[in-house]
């Protein structure tokens, strides 16, 4: 029997729950990763969601392999710190980084290919749980809050619970 609508309907299904975490980290870019080992080395449950092969977003798998200065335009105050730091302090022995000292625009030139490498250390050694070639699909609510996502990946669909969601994919 054909149907006219331009709407497909789905059947309801159970969709079993794959992690429960304190924290989960939807997106692995840089700012992903760091949001989540920040929040593994304070003691939480981490999981990290990215829907690519591999983690650091534009700065890996867009090839953008460079970090704008540490310091403000007048390089006095630094600007930016933390785990982008140690990640350029991870990268210098490797020999696979270029410092440009008073460069306003590319301080940190890398190979980010080797970024990736730090990246997935990162998150190994951190012990979060991680989940590549893994997309968000939705959100599900309870009591207008987000109690868990819905994911899919080759395994199939599943949901993640967590007390906390950060979206970190954009």
């Amino acid at each position: 029997m054909m149907n006219d609508s331009n709407a497909i309907m789905e059947p309801a299904r159970e969709t079993p729950v794959i992690e429960t975490a304190d924290v989960c980290v939807i997106g692995g870019s840089c700012t992903g990763v760091f949001a989540a080992v920040r929040a593994a080395r304070l003691g939480a449950r981490v999981v990290l969601i990215e829907k690519t092969n591999a983690y650091g977003g534009v700065a890996t798998n867009g090839l953008v392999h460079v970090w704008h200065s540490r310091f403000d335009t007048e390089y006095k105050t630094p600007i930016i710190g933390g785990l982008t730091i140690e990640v350029v302090d991870r990268l210098r022995p490797r020999g696979v980084l270029i410092e440009k000292e008073r460069n306003p625009s590319s301080q940190f030139i890398f190979n980010s290919e080797e970024l990736k490498i730090e990246l997935d250390a990162l998150v190994r050694e951190a012990g979060i749980i991680p989940y590549l070639h893994t997309a968000f699909c939705s959100p599900v609510l309870k009591d207008g809050r987000i109690d868990a996502i819905i994911v899919e990946n080759k395994d199939g669909r599943g949901a993640v619970r967590a007390s906390v969601f950060i979206d970190a994919s954009r």
